[in-house]
């Protein structure tokens, strides 16, 4: 498996910032409210209905775990370019369907397309909400390869990819500057959280093997050695060494749900972040402030052994 492919991919569409003025939820809206709609799948040609059953199954597991948000998509892309390129003709109607102020051409000459994924492999999530759209909702890519259907890591990543929409449906505002300050621009946090979690519920699925989250979890701490001498992993970007943010924050998002609780964490911050933006509900609801937590995750935790480090996993 191709290392930083599928991760990197996984957020190309999610930015965050500091904490802003309150958002103020529109009961008619739908949005962040858990439904019955089942989640729509499609599937280039060269794609088979063993691979879409297998998603479907994980996106349920994640949707019994954490609510069924939406209304959210999935779009699946094989090996073959030519079959991308008739699933993004698809995708684009689907869009004018769905958004009819949406211009055919500008969607299908959009800056990434499903050929794209049959180059680079990986999985992706698009939030799509905004004050000029009469649509909003989750567009959830999975590419054939980095990770494929036949890896274990893929059942992982679909869970990756949904708990993004757990987050993301917790900020209801249609505004971009809103829905950035309640998130933050650097990996550490949204992409630790989505990859603590998702390895979190697939290491309790049944048959999965017992010693699973603390292997995985061992193995993120190889990025340790890439980490600067005095460098936060808040301040590291996306692009080349994002990786070092995704492994250290998963690990951040292990030891924070060890000093408070995996509720406080999973429903008090998330019920409160749209309300009381992102320091105020990490405040609300973790008795602390981020920079403290950072401080004592470096200062402290992260001068533990492995083998210590370890013990704070369920």
């Amino acid at each position: 498996m191709k290392s930083t492919s599928w991760i990197i991919l996984a957020s190309i569409f999610l930015m965050a910032g500091n904490a802003s003025g309150a958002g103020i939820k529109d009961e008619s809206d739908p949005w962040g409210s858990a439904s019955k709609e089942k989640a729509q799948f499609f599937k280039a040609e060269d794609v088979s209905e063993e691979t879409v059953k297998l998603t479907r199954k994980w996106h349920e597991v994640a949707a019994k775990a954490w609510g069924n948000y939406g209304p959210t998509e999935f779009w699946l892309v094989g090996k073959s370019a030519e079959a991308a390129e008739e699933l993004n003709r698809k995708y684009c109607e689907v869009r004018k369907e769905k958004d009819p102020q949406l211009r055919l051409k500008d969607c299908l000459r959009r800056d990434y397309s499903f050929e794209d994924y049959v180059r680079d492999g990986g999985a992706g999530l698009n939030t799509r909400r905004d004050e000029h759209s009469d649509w909003s909702g989750f567009i959830i890519t999975m590419a054939a390869k980095y990770p494929g259907p036949e890896e274990e890591d893929y059942k992982v990543v679909v869970l990756h990819e949904y708990f993004h929409v757990y987050q993301h449906a917790h900020i209801f505002s249609r505004k971009e500057s809103d829905r950035n300050s309640r998130n933050q621009v650097n990996p550490w946090w949204a992409e630790g959280g989505a990859e603590y979690m998702a390895q979190l519920l697939y290491s309790r699925q049944k048959d999965v093997r017992p010693e699973y989250l603390k292997e995985k979890m061992r193995r993120k701490l190889r990025s340790l050695k890439d980490l600067k001498n005095g460098e936060s992993i808040d301040e590291i970007p996306y692009g080349k060494r994002a990786m070092i943010a995704y492994d250290l924050g998963a690990w951040l998002i292990a030891y924070l749900i060890d000093r408070t609780s995996e509720e406080a964490y999973l429903k008090g911050f998330y019920a409160d972040l749209n309300k009381e933006g992102f320091e105020g509900s990490f405040q609300k609801n973790f008795d602390m402030s981020s920079k403290k937590l950072l401080e004592d995750f470096h200062q402290k935790f992260l001068k533990l052994s492995p083998d210590e480090m370890l013990k704070i996993l369920p």
